[in-house]
Order: C-alpha cells, then sequence, then structure tokens
C-alpha cells in the first residue's frame, strides 16, 4: 500500500474506533452484558470456570481484564445473574465505567478483524477491492454495534475470521508454522461460543475440496512415491492441525476435567442424552473436552430445546423461521454492502481467467452458507449477532467489486471510490444508536419494527435516555416498562410498571420489544421480578410516542378522558 492509502486506512480505523468508543460510553449496559463482565472477573479470580457455563470464557475473560487490573471485585453466586446482581450491589453507579473498559477492548476485535480484511482484500483483488473492503467493514452499524458491547458476539467473529484467513495462507504455502498457526487459532475459537465448533466441519469440507489434497494433484505421470509423500504429508498436518486446536482449547479451560466420559455427566439436553444412548458402551471412552465446556453445551442444548418467541415480519412464533436470518441480513445491512456483495460475487463467479477462482469461491461460500443454514434451524432467532461471522466474509466478497472498478478509467476509478467512501459514511448517521439500525428496504430504524425485535432493535442499551427525558421535561416519576436487566434504580429514575393490558393516564417509557407485544420478565421497582405476558402492552401501538429514545423506547403521553372522549 502506498503512504496515501495507508493514511486513509488509518483515518478510517479512527473513525471506526471513535464511533464504537462513543457507543461504548452512552449506552446503558445490555441485557446479556449485565452477567457477562462480572463472571470474567470471576474467572480471573478465582482460575474456575464453572460460575456460568453458558458461554466459554475467552471473550469474558478478554472484556474483564481492565476491571481486573484495577483491582475491580466480584462475588460468587447462585447464578450469572445472582453474580450480576451482587456485582452492581457491590459498586454501585461506577459499575457502568468496568462495563465501559471492556466494551473498549472488545472494540479490539472488530478493529483486528478490518485489519485481517484489509490483507486478505488486497492479496485476492488490489488496491481497489482492498478499500472497498474496508470502508464497508469499518462503517457497518452491525459491527459498530455489537464490537462495542461486553458479549462473545465480536469474539467469535474474530476467531472464524483469523481461522480462515490462516487457512487461505497454509493451504497456498503448508509449512508447518502455519499448521501448528492454524490449529491454535482454531483452539482458541473453540473457547468464544459454542457456535465455533462448526469451524471443524467447514475446515474438513475445504480441506477437500480446495485444500492439499486438490492444489496439490500432481500430473498423470508424477512418480507414485511422490504422491503418497504429498498425501502423507498433507495428512499429517490436517492430523497436527486437530491436535493443535484441542490443546488450545482444553488450554483455555486450564483443561480442568479434561478426559472424563459422557456417561459422568448429569445431562440435562435430550440431544447429549440421546447421543450417549446411542453410542452405548462408546460413550465410557474419555472425551479430549474441558469438563465445563461439556457442562456448558449441554445446558445450552437444554435451553434450546425449550420453546422461545421468535418475531419476523409481523408475527410470533415458538417455532423458528426458516428464512429468519435471510431476512435479518436483508433488513439490518446497509444497501451499499448489500449490493458490492451481490457485484463482487458476479465478478469472481464472472471471471473465468482469475487466479484460484474455485478456491476462492468455496473459502468464501461454504462457511457462509453453513452457518446461516445451522442458525436457520435454531430456535435462538433474537438477532444478527448469532451469524456476525458472516458479515466479514460478506464485505471481503464485496471487495470482488473493485476488480471492475480497477479496470475503469483512472478519474472514473477514483470518482467511484470517492462517491463508494461517501455513501459508506451514511451508514454512520444514526450514531450512537448502531444496535437499531435498519436499512430504507425496513424503513430504517423506527420502521424495524415491524420486521425483527430483540438484540435487533431494543437490548435495554437507551434507558439512559428516560432519565434524560425525565429531566428536560422536569418529571419525577414515570410508568416504565423496560426490557432490559440493568438495575433501573442506578440511572436515578423513579418509576412504577405501568399497567397491563389498559392504559391509564399519565406518563409512560415503553421498551419497544414490550410495545410490539413481546413476553419476557419484568424487574418491579423493589427487585423482585414478574412474567410479562405476550401481547400485553401491545395497547401503546394505539398511541402516538410523544418521542423515541435512540429507537428502543417510545414515551407516550396519555390524557385523561374529558367529557365527550
Amino acid at each position: 500500500m502506498t503512504v496515501r492509502q495507508r493514511s486513509l486506512l488509518a483515518l478510517l480505523v479512527a473513525v471506526h474506533v471513535a464511533c464504537g468508543w462513543h457507543a461504548a460510553v452512552r449506552q446503558t449496559v445490555t441485557h446479556d452484558e449485565f452477567w457477562h463482565l462480572p463472571v470474567g472477573l470471576l474467572h480471573w479470580r478465582t482460575g474456575k470456570f464453572d460460575h456460568d457455563v453458558l458461554n466459554p470464557p475467552l471473550t469474558r475473560l478478554w472484556s474483564a481484564l481492565p476491571a481486573t487490573l484495577a483491582g475491580v471485585e466480584a462475588d460468587p453466586g447462585a447464578d450469572a445473574t445472582d453474580i450480576a446482581r451482587r456485582f452492581v450491589q457491590r459498586h454501585g453507579p461506577r459499575a457502568h465505567r468496568f462495563y465501559v473498559w471492556g466494551r473498549i477492548v472488545n472494540l479490539g476485535c472488530s478493529l483486528a478483524v478490518g485489519l485481517l480484511l484489509v490483507r486478505w482484500a488486497a492479496a485476492w483483488w488490489g488496491a481497489s477491492g482492498a478499500w472497498l473492503t474496508a470502508i464497508l467493514f469499518f462503517t457497518c452499524p452491525n459491527v459498530l454495534a455489537h464490537s462495542s458491547l461486553v458479549t462473545p458476539d465480536a469474539g467469535l467473529m474474530l476467531g472464524s475470521t483469523a481461522t480462515l484467513s490462516l487457512f487461505e495462507r497454509w493451504r497456498h504455502s503448508p509449512t508447518w508454522g502455519r499448521t501448528a498457526a492454524l490449529g491454535l487459532v482454531l483452539g482458541l475459537t473453540q473457547a468464544t461460543k459454542f457456535t465455533a465448533v462448526w469451524l471443524y466441519p467447514v475446515l474438513g469440507i475445504l480441506w477437500i475440496s480446495c485444500g492439499r489434497l486438490v492444489t496439490e494433484v500432481a500430473p498423470a505421470d508424477a512418480p507414485a512415491a511422490g504422491l503418497w509423500r504429498r498425501g502423507r504429508r498433507a495428512v499429517g498436518q490436517a492430523v497436527v492441525i486437530l491436535l493443535v486446536s484441542l490443546l488450545a482449547w482444553n488450554g483455555c479451560f486450564l483443561f480442568e476435567g479434561t478426559g472424563r466420559s459422557l456417561t459422568q455427566y448429569p445431562l440435562q439436553s435430550h440431544t447429549l442424552q440421546t447421543l450417549r444412548t446411542a453410542l452405548g458402551p462408546v460413550g465410557e471412552c474419555p472425551l479430549p473436552l474441558p469438563a465445563d465446556y461439556v457442562a456448558g453445551l449441554d445446558r445450552q442444548r437444554a435451553v434450546m430445546e425449550q420453546p422461545h418467541p421468535c418475531y419476523l415480519d409481523g408475527q410470533w412464533s415458538t417455532r423458528s423461521f426458516r428464512d429468519y436470518f435471510v431476512w435479518t441480513l436483508a433488513y439490518k445491512l446497509p444497501h451499499l454492502f448489500q449490493l458490492a456483495a451481490v457485484v463482487g460475487l458476479a465478478a469472481l463467479a464472472g471471471m473465468r481467467g482469475m487466479a484460484d477462482r474455485r478456491g476462492r469461491l468455496l473459502i468464501l461460500c461454504v462457511p457462509l452458507v453453513s452457518l446461516l443454514a445451522i442458525a436457520s434451524f435454531s430456535s435462538l432467532q433474537l438477532g444478527i449477532r448469532y451469524v456476525l461471522p458472516v458479515l466479514p466474509l460478506l464485505a471481503l466478497l464485496a471487495g470482488g467489486a473493485g476488480v471492475w472498478i480497477d479496470r475503469c478509467r483512472p478519474a472514473l476509478r477514483r470518482t467511484t471510490l470517492v462517491l463508494i467512501t461517501g455513501l459508506a459514511l451514511t451508514s454512520l448517521r444514526y450514531q450512537p444508536h448502531h444496535l437499531a439500525y435498519f436499512n430504507e428496504l425496513a424503513g430504517g430504524p423506527v420502521g424495524g419494527r415491524n420486521h425483527l425485535l430483540d438484540s435487533n432493535l431494543d437490548w435495554g442499551q437507551d434507558l439512559y435516555l428516560v432519565k434524560e427525558f425525565m429531566t428536560a421535561h422536569q418529571l419525577d416519576r414515570i410508568g416504565l416498562v423496560y426490557y432490559g436487566t440493568w438495575p433501573v434504580e442506578l440511572c436515578g429514575i423513579d418509576f412504577e410498571i405501568s399497567p397491563g393490558f389498559a392504559p391509564r393516564p399519565g406518563w409512560h417509557a415503553v421498551s419497544v420489544n414490550y410495545v410490539m407485544g413481546r413476553p419476557h420478565l419484568l424487574r418491579e421497582p423493589d427487585g423482585r421480578t414478574r412474567p410479562a405476558d405476550i401481547y400485553e402492552f401491545a395497547y401503546f401501538q394505539r398511541f402516538q410516542p410523544v418521542a423515541r429514545l435512540g429507537y428502543s423506547i417510545d414515551v407516550y403521553h396519555i390524557e385523561a378522558p374529558g367529557p365527550g372522549r
């Protein structure tokens, strides 16, 4: 890259970091963040990973590192929610500061992914393709939204991108050093999120279809001994990748409980119970996995086997929508991003003379399609964050359009790149409300509620705006129906829960999830929780909000009935 190109990239990175930093500081602690940080602190303090096994520990350890170094304390509890409650009770309002620290270091995940993509795209598409990939990825609201939160999603995005990038380099130059590095990164990624296990079959398919057994096929007259050596080396390196990944995977859990058989676990999920029965005596064999990982996987499967309310295009269902994530990408990605990805795919598929065209298609499409397919059969269809690792792949695919841009005349090429840059930057116009971003097809952040909910729009991130609204309108008390886990009193809000199923005069702040009828748990002013029924607060749809706070909380002023009303 030239000095000018490096300067532009540095400026783009600065914009990404500044936007993510601002969002990290401003937003209220979101639904799942509430327990991720204090559990991560306990991992550091105790060296144990059984405080909450529902998520692997690596990204929690990373996000909790600043607070750990600052000597922040956390107390054990009955479960993750209890740990989080004890944490905020101990530290009070200043607890938010510790989450901000974790958010800022987590932003390093998206920064690392972006730089990996720039290098990868430059090798595949050239300078224009690299810039196109960079500008689309670094300005993507979904990337910014989930990289500036203390959740495992950005960590999985980094791990999967790094794994596929290393595989791409390894297949062209399969040194033993790259073999070990690929195994190490693959193993570390397994400690970010349970979804990461999907990378093993993906790499297996890629290894067979475009790996060494394909790229190293010798001419027909090659000696049989040479073919045997190449095949044996390829198989040997695959074995090394597997073994190194298992070592790294278990090392993240300090090898706690490694080697237990499946019969030694008190399994809760029907999936693993069925597997144990089907294995029979084989189930007595030791598993090369840490105990907390297996226990967490079992617990997560048990959770996923329960019905969950899913919402798509105005419909609630306890069964998953097979096209949920296809529509999620259609509604949540900027249109420029979508168009560039289609053009990039056309360029890659249509240029017959492009070097390694088939291999590039496979490396992009196999992980992308497989993850979308797996997620489409999941019962937890609660947001684009579940398929966040496909966004770097789509950005890299979009970079393929740069091949056609480079064929234009210099003046037209510069004009095109400037126009694309300007359009891409408009994706940041809702700063810092990236979590609620929807494109024009979906009606923007206001119209998005008609298509998707949960972490696509309302994850409890805008509670602080309720306090600002109350101060601006001199309100001492407000009716509040808040979708989130952060204690409302820490924001200095005096509230009561608005009545269910029937309006009452006064001021009300209602999370969009509840306005659209989502059932969930409500937190009372005294700290107790109660279930909210489906459509319990949907009657607010009959009223026009006087304000929309960060697009995730609507404020209503309901007047008392007067004569003739």
